[in-house]
């Protein structure tokens, strides 16, 4: 009796130690994710190096930029998206997929990646290594900086202007996100 009593305690024991390995190797695997989400999901941030949040837009309304016509100046939009170090020298759907979204949302964007004579917001005299960024802002109708997205691409604008959502109208809003590609859903 004595030895069955023993057997099941060691099984107990050893039942115990297997729960403790394999929750271990949960939360390693949960950690994992959670940093890869972290990296690849773009969050805003209220200031980044000479970025801060209600400083005016690189790009507003009838500004001149280095397009030729007709596309040289910036059309009036409910919102305006910029975009540097991502997309070589592209303005509204011809950016992709995400432009296509903000296009549909009544948005302009303009993407820079080869940063010449283009508005780097003072990133470059800040010291900045401005070839190896990726920086995606958004300003409303006054082109007025609303939200800030470090390391964030063009391909991320549908989920980016999820945060955003007060720049346009629900409806409108609805109608551009139910005719994205299920990738981005």
């Amino acid at each position: 009796m004595w030895v069955c009593l023993k057997l099941l305690i060691d099984m107990k024991l050893l039942n115990f130690r297997v729960l403790i390995v394999v929750a271990v190797i949960l939360a390693i695997i949960a950690l994992a994710v959670g940093v890869f989400v972290w990296q690849k999901y773009p969050f805003g941030v209220k200031q980044y190096k000479t970025i801060s949040i209600g400083m005016d837009a690189a790009e507003k309304a009838n500004d001149h930029i280095v397009w030729a016509p007709p596309d040289d100046t910036v059309m009036e939009s409910k919102f305006y998206v910029y975009s540097l170090g991502d997309e070589t020298m592209r303005i509204n759907s011809s950016c992709g997929a995400g432009a296509y979204f903000v296009e549909c949302l009544g948005g302009w964007i303009s993407g820079y990646k080869d940063i010449g004579d283009v508005a780097d917001y003072g990133l470059r005299e800040a010291g900045v290594d401005i070839d190896k960024q990726k920086i995606i802002t958004i300003a409303d109708k006054d082109a007025k900086i609303v939200g800030i997205y470090p390391g964030a691409g063009i391909r991320n604008l549908p989920y980016i202007m999820n945060n955003h959502r007060n720049l346009v109208s629900k409806e409108t809003f609805d109608i551009c996100w139910n005719m994205m590609p299920r990738l981005w859903k």
